[in-house]
């Protein structure tokens, strides 16, 4: 008996190589995130005084206090630098509080001072606001398959992204002793 072969398309078949850049998923994802960043950005000057690294700080630690600065940089995906500038102007006014790190005696960790825990609960609402109005546009089914593939491809970012750097390691040339 002969063998039936399916043609129906495997998920990598499924859809063509993007054929222009603008097409790609990533410039795609990017140009929404950059949008939609923007009104929350204007809406959060506009409204609260604030620049968008300082809110993401706020609401990280708003939602996930206390942090130390390493930590928060990581989260909110900037550099360390960057992160402590807007953790400085922060506390300049009375945003931010440090307290000690039981586990390192050194180490600092941040949180919000009353008066910033007020403004994050001024803010947060607006920006779940403004996240409800971005999905509208989708049924409570699309809803939850964005989801679970922002989910997928997060990890699996991040997965590449640690291999890559893994390969780069093993890939650069090691400085002899002198």
């Amino acid at each position: 008996m002969p063998r039936l072969v399916s043609t129906a398309p495997t998920a990598k078949q499924a859809q063509p190589a993007a054929p222009h850049f603008k097409e790609l998923v990533s410039f795609r994802l990017n140009t929404l995130a950059s949008i939609w960043s923007r009104l929350a950005a204007e809406a959060n000057q506009r409204d609260f005084e604030l620049d968008p690294r300082e809110w993401r700080i706020l609401g990280m630690l708003g939602a996930y206090a206390p942090m130390s600065l390493q930590q928060l940089a990581r989260e909110i995906n900037v550099d360390k630098s960057q992160a402590s500038r807007s953790v400085s102007a922060l506390f300049e006014r009375g945003l931010l509080q440090r307290g000690s790190d039981a586990s390192d005696g050194r180490g600092v960790q941040l949180s919000l001072t009353r008066k910033g825990l007020q403004l994050y609960r001024k803010v947060f609402p607006k920006a779940l606001k403004r996240n409800e109005e971005l999905l509208s546009v989708l049924s409570e089914d699309e809803r939850a398959v964005l989801d679970r593939a922002l989910d997928r491809l997060t990890e699996h970012a991040q997965l590449t992204l640690a291999q890559a750097r893994v390969q780069d390691k093993r890939s650069t040339p090691r400085k002899k002793a002198a």
